[in-house]
């Protein structure tokens, strides 16, 4: 369920590299600051980093122009699955064996979703779970942008039981997303 360990770190570089982009362009970081420190900097300024660019999105295709030389075609890929990134409230409702079942609360899409470096099962004590989440195209599968922000929301057998409903149907059809946008 989840990304090789080559396919995570090089996920992790283009993004990493990113986000260091943002955090300078929008002054959450100084510019002075070498990307070796960012990457060991605090979890949260990577969060704001990331937070300000969902605000902020054309600061994309500025890190692409900007560092195109320096990029290579599979990073600028990579890169390229933030235009069709869905941000939103998601349901982690089932960890199965390749991938977690994520539901869009807005949308009530159903999509197969691989964690990064390790399984959505060992980030929460319980699932389903609501979260609110980015997730991606990579590599012909789906992924979420390595930052997960749990609510407090409880989901009762209740719920659970008519997503499991749902889920079954939305199985039985078909109508599980397994990538998104074009690639």
């Amino acid at each position: 369920m989840t990304l090789t360990n080559i396919e995570y770190k090089t996920f992790l570089e283009a993004h990493l590299r990113l986000l260091f982009f943002v955090g300078q362009q929008s002054k959450i970081i100084d510019k002075k600051m070498e990307f070796t420190d960012f990457v060991e900097t605090d979890f949260s300024v990577k969060l704001n980093c990331r937070n300000y660019f969902l605000d902020n999105k054309e600061l994309l295709d500025d890190y692409i122009s900007t560092h195109f030389d320096e990029l290579t075609t599979e990073q600028i890929k990579i890169l390229g699955g933030f235009n069709t990134s869905i941000s939103s409230d998601f349901i982690i409702f089932k960890c199965l064996k390749n991938h977690a079942i994520f539901i869009d609360t807005k949308s009530n899409m159903f999509y197969e979703v691989k964690a990064l470096g390790d399984r959505f099962d060992h980030f929460f004590d319980r699932i389903p779970i609501l979260v609110e989440a980015t997730i991606l195209p990579f590599n012909n599968q789906i992924v979420y942008d390595g930052f997960l922000k749990p609510t407090r929301i409880t989901l009762g057998s209740g719920i659970t039981s008519i997503l499991n409903e749902d889920y079954k149907r939305a199985k039985s059809n078909n109508q599980i997303v397994m990538t998104i946008g074009m690639e």
